[in-house]
């Protein structure tokens, strides 16, 4: 009897814990606040559509760690660290919690204890005709004063959750919308002709109390991705040391 209850009680959570963020067929989920100014802080959202005709039941949200990042300045790869460009990535991104819309929710970490996304959800789900904002506190980071970057572009991968499955069948309409590259080579990829499935979060410099080293000319643009090894590990959802989501 006790372990008959447990299953049923592990299905329950299952299918119940989590509600999130996703999007219409019209509509890309993005960032509230999606251009901040180095070294600012402010309340942000996720804000998008559930899935079509579906209830969204689950939201994972992924920062690029930093680590493994890809680096492109000037959309040609760069070999450094991005420590060449900000002084203090890491822990930028902290979920606030609220009860409002989620009954779970938490952050994921890397080895190192670094917040590097988070999921939100618990209850019914999002009714297929609403829409919904994840809220959390984004802290935009600073940018190396001795480095020639003008902005840093984030890219922030999200799966919105309509039905609890296996990778296998991702596919299959209504059961995951993701918000993620489409050419990493994951089984989280998106599916798209164009690599536009991220949420960007651009951070600018403050030239006027970061100025642009005389040498770097007009300056340039940096972008930063995750790595494939980063997505396989951190996209997955756990509550309470389980992975509940993909099965």
């Amino acid at each position: 009897m006790k372990k008959r209850n447990l299953k049923l009680l592990t299905a329950a959570l299952v299918t119940t814990m989590l509600v999130g963020v996703g999007q219409s067929v019209l509509a890309h989920t993005r960032l509230d606040v999606p251009t901040m100014t180095e070294g600012t802080r402010a309340i942000n959202h996720f804000l998008g559509h559930t899935c079509g005709e579906n209830n969204a039941i689950g939201t994972s949200v992924v920062f690029p760690d930093g680590i493994d990042s890809t680096i492109l300045v000037n959309g040609q790869p760069h070999s450094g660290s991005l420590t060449d460009f900000l002084t203090n990535y890491g822990n930028n991104a902290q979920l606030i919690f609220n009860r409002a819309v989620f009954d779970h929710m938490d952050v994921k970490t890397d080895p190192n204890g670094n917040v590097v996304g988070f999921w939100a959800g618990g209850g019914p789900g999002v009714p297929h005709n609403l829409t919904v904002a994840t809220q959390f506190r984004l802290t935009a980071p600073s940018i190396e004063p001795a480095s020639c970057a003008n902005t840093i572009k984030i890219y922030v991968s999200i799966a919105t959750i309509c039905k609890i499955t296996g990778v296998d069948q991702f596919g299959v309409a209504g059961n995951v919308d993701l918000w993620t590259h489409n050419n990493l080579g994951t089984p989280f990829d998106r599916v798209s002709a164009e690599d536009d499935g991220p949420a960007p979060f651009t951070i600018t410099r403050d030239l006027t109390k970061n100025p642009l080293p005389s040498s770097c000319n007009a300056g340039v643009d940096v972008e930063v991705k995750p790595s494939a090894a980063q997505i396989n590990r951190d996209m997955p959802i756990k509550f309470e040391g389980q992975q509940v989501w993909p099965q």
